[in-house]
């Protein structure tokens, strides 16, 4: 029976990756956090390690972050969970997958696109920095023998995203236009070009990853399909039965700290080129539940 513990299992990407979880076979699924029944304070090395213990993991999907604040308020969860994670794994039969993010690329010239994974990091946000730093350590303790892999996002849509991104704020938005509670949606400016992807088929990829993906190297969670975030939104208002007209586009509505990339989506074929037999025997039902990419 495989072991899989899972990290930020309350978040929008959490809530697909275990119900993906869920149609497995026999496993035992534990999640950690303080929202979570666990209650656990990730931060809390002592009481991680011991959880870690406990539980004896032989996959851990560590999606906990945090995406707005100063370093020092997301140092700990985005930077410090991570090490504990890999200190812990050190020595021991377990695969670790680390979420990333588009953010760690930075500035990123519209010809660049599409963006690869051996692209050279420059990112302009705390977020990104964070990020970053955790791939960082993913490449320290590969070298040590930590069987590590890592995930990195691009933008995601669905149900139950954080209201600090554009895509949960437009969906807030929406919800409160269709109940009466405003007559119009605040926006920052709506040019940006993105990669967009479900929170479904980003679990999915995800899994796949987990069950594939080789040690110490990262692969993209994303559609590779270029959308600005003026189109998202007029398909978003669309399904809702809403006009354009009740958007407000302002920067100064926006709440980006620092440089706003124009443009960036990814490139996918590392992903789609995954190889056929999984990374581990324990997880080879998360290889075959997740077969082909959409």
């Amino acid at each position: 029976m495989t072991r899989i513990l899972v990290t930020g299992a309350s978040g929008a990407l959490g809530r697909a990756v275990v119900a993906r979880l869920k149609t497995l076979g026999e496993q035992q699924l534990v999640t950690l956090g303080r929202r979570d029944e666990s209650g656990l304070d990730l931060c809390d090395r002592a009481a991680l390690l011991a959880a870690l213990d406990a539980h004896g993991p032989d996959l851990i999907l560590h999606l906990a972050a945090r995406f707005q604040g100063e370093l020092e308020d997301l140092y700990p969860i985005n930077v410090g969970v991570a090490k504990t994670l890999l200190d812990w794994a050190v020595g021991r039969e377990v695969r670790v997958v680390l979420v990333g993010s588009a953010a760690e690329y930075g500035i990123v010239a519209a010809a660049d696109n599409p963006i690869a994974e051996d692209r050279v990091l420059a990112p302009v946000s705390v977020y990104g920095l964070s990020k970053a730093w955790q791939t960082q350590l993913m490449g320290v303790y590969a070298a040590r023998g930590v069987d590590v892999v890592c995930a990195r996002v691009f933008n995601l849509i669905g149900p139950g995203i954080s209201s600090q991104l554009f895509a949960g704020r437009l969906e807030d938005g929406i919800r409160a236009v269709l109940v009466g509670e405003a007559t119009e949606i605040r926006v920052g400016d709506l040019s940006a070009i993105r990669d967009y992807l479900s929170t479904d088929e980003a679990a999915r990829q995800l899994l796949r990853i987990a069950g594939r993906g080789r040690a110490g190297e990262i692969h993209h969670v994303a559609s590779g399909v270029p959308v600005s975030m003026r189109e998202l939104a007029r398909k978003r208002l669309a399904a809702a039965g809403l006009p354009m007209g009740v958007l407000r586009e302002s920067p100064s509505y926006s709440n980006h700290v620092g440089y706003d990339v124009p443009a960036i989506h990814a490139d996918m074929r590392k992903t789609q080129r995954l190889p056929d037999q999984p990374a581990k025997h324990c997880l080879k039902g998360l290889a075959e539940m997740n077969e082909g990419m959409a």
